[in-house]
């Protein structure tokens, strides 16, 4: 399963802090933490809300060429910005992942242009402006299936399309895990493509969160998930994780499963 390291994201009061410092050991030590902690991608966000545009395309260049001093992971670049996307790339160069496209307008084709020219994996959110997030899966799929499309049209490969049910906070809507289930059933069957999922959404404002988070990771791997954005460094987690490979037969022999018993480093 792909896992894409959260923790780099300026919506986080001490990120957001480093990037306007510039604190570039507080990002390293971040990026090198989560890498050791078993990531495939290390996203980054470095977003603020502090001054002009053109500050977080500077953000962002000067943070993807010091992350990329101390890891070989590729990087997320996470943006709903062209500007701060294409930066991003151009200081990444090839193989980064986009963290998203939706169905808007200067957001989809321009951001699958980006990423068919620096060959790219793209996380795709089935909303719209005018829908916002809708409320069932058969919307959800409606949209996917449009953003499917218009990769094809651009002649990016749907294979590397990574499609978010976009999971809900249980607490606002007690309905929003198992819709959120249904949509990753529903795009893995139907449109045969990949799925990923912002893991914390699905806990926020509710005590005890990574019982939740690791509860809904476990039933969402089952349901064909094929990736999660989530915190790393959380054992818990990524234990639970290691256990659901192993019942899902994807880790043979439980070789995984005991390489980290035997490491210490599962959270029983």
């Amino acid at each position: 399963m792909l896992i894409i390291g959260e923790m780099i994201n300026a919506t986080r009061k001490s990120v957001k802090e480093a990037v306007i410092n510039q604190d570039v050991d507080f990002l390293k030590d971040l990026a090198q933490k989560q890498d050791e902690a078993g990531s495939h991608y290390i996203d980054v966000n470095v977003a603020t809300g502090v001054g002009k545009q053109e500050r977080e395309v500077e953000y962002m260049k000067w943070a993807v060429k010091s992350l990329k001093e101390v890891t070989e992971k590729p990087l997320s670049i996470d943006t709903a910005t062209e500007d701060v996307l294409r930066a991003g790339l151009e200081e990444h160069g090839p193989g980064a992942m986009i963290n998203s496209v939706a169905a808007e307008e200067g957001r989809l084709t321009p951001f699958l242009k980006l990423a068919k020219e620096y060959e790219c994996k793209v996380i795709a959110l089935p909303a719209t402006e005018e829908e916002g997030i809708p409320k069932d899966v058969d919307t959800r799929l409606k949209i996917a299936q449009q953003i499917v499309d218009e990769a094809r049209n651009q002649g990016f490969p749907p294979e590397d399309l990574y499609f978010d049910p976009l999971a809900m906070p249980l607490g606002v809507d007690d309905n929003s895990g198992l819709i959120a289930i249904n949509a990753i059933r529903a795009f893995k069957e139907q449109l045969n493509v990949c799925t990923t999922v912002g893991l914390t959404n699905i806990s926020h404002g509710l005590p005890a969160r990574a019982l939740l988070n690791r509860t809904f990771l476990t039933l969402a791997r089952g349901f064909g998930l094929d990736s999660a954005i989530l915190n790393p460094l959380d054992k818990a987690v990524m234990s639970s994780l290691k256990a659901t490979e192993a019942f899902l037969g994807n880790d043979p022999f439980c070789g995984e499963y005991l390489k980290a018993y035997r490491k210490g480093i599962l959270v029983t």
